[in-house]
This record gives structure tokens, C-alpha cells and sequence, in this order.
């Protein structure tokens, strides 16, 4: 006579085994959430790491062709140009390392503090770039080089 039978009687190793199952049963429930998150990196931390290093790669490629689209072109010179040039204040931070601090450290304030900003780089240390918005921000300023160094105020190189 099965166990499913109606009025069957469960023996002694029929319950032990549905011990063992309500005993896993509530082992898995009572998982915390690092044990999860642990448990759910073993199998699929690979993956991870790989969908991370595509968005590295594809950001890394997008500010590298950015930077190259916007090189000046080899044409001559006007005299009224030059003159501009010579009256407008440079400064000796480049305009591409800035980008990529912004983009690779920008929420742990390393753009603003190579930009010479300490207050607001620690400020943003602080807040992580105010949950990513400041560090967006920061981004775009720095690409379309309207963020200026601090100490002269002279747009970056």
C-alpha cells in the first residue's frame, strides 16, 4: 500500500524523510540576503563581470572617438583668430584626462579635485556624486569643456 493511499499509516522512515524535507525546506527560506547575494554572485559573477567590462569598454571607446572627433584640423590661420588665441587664458590641465577622471572616478570627486574644486570634491566624495546625478553633470560640463580650472579660471587644454 503507497503512502498516498487514503487511510495508509506512515512508517518510521517515511516520516524521518519528510523531516529531512521540511528541514531543507526551511533552510532555504531562512537564507539572509548576503547569503543570497553570495549565492547568486557564485553563479552568476561571471557574468557580471563581464556585462561590466562591456560598459567600461563601450564608454572608454565613446570618449576616446569624442575626443578625436573634436581635434582641431590642420588649416591656416586667420591673424584676427591668432590674436584671440593669444588673449584667451589656457590652463595646464588636459581637457581629456578631466573627461576620463569624470567619467571612470567621477562620484568619488577625483575630476573636481584635479580641477583644483577641493571643497566641492570632497562634496562629492561625500554624497557619491549625489547618487550619480552631480557625476552625469560633471560629465556633460567637462565634454562640452564649459568646466574651467579653479585656481585661474582658464579653460582646459
Amino acid at each position: 500500500m503507497s503512502s498516498t493511499e487514503y487511510g495508509s499509516v506512515n512508517t518510521q522512515e517515511q516520516q524521518h524523510r519528510q523531516g529531512d524535507e521540511e528541514a531543507i525546506a526551511t533552510t532555504q527560506v531562512e537564507q539572509t540576503r548576503w547569503q543570497k547575494c553570495r549565492s547568486t554572485l557564485g553563479t552568476h559573477g561571471h557574468r557580471i563581470f563581464i556585462a561590466w567590462f562591456i560598459v567600461i569598454a563601450i564608454t572608454a571607446v565613446l570618449t576616446i572617438s569624442l575626443h578625436f572627433s573634436l581635434l582641431p584640423s590642420h588649416q591656416p590661420v586667420d591673424d584676427d583668430i591668432d590674436g584671440l588665441l593669444d588673449e584667451q587664458c589656457v590652463s595646464d590641465r588636459s581637457w581629456f584626462l578631466a573627461l576620463l577622471l569624470s567619467i571612470f572616478f567621477g562620484p568619488f570627486g577625483v575630476d573636481r579635485f584635479y580641477l583644483g574644486y577641493i571643497f566641492l570634491g570632497v562634496l562629492k566624495l561625500v554624497t557619491a556624486g549625489l547618487g550619480g546625478i552631480w557625476w552625469v553633470v560633471d560629465v556633460i560640463l567637462i565634454a562640452l569643456n564649459v568646466l574651467n580650472d579653479h585656481p585661474n579660471g582658464c579653460h582646459l587644454r
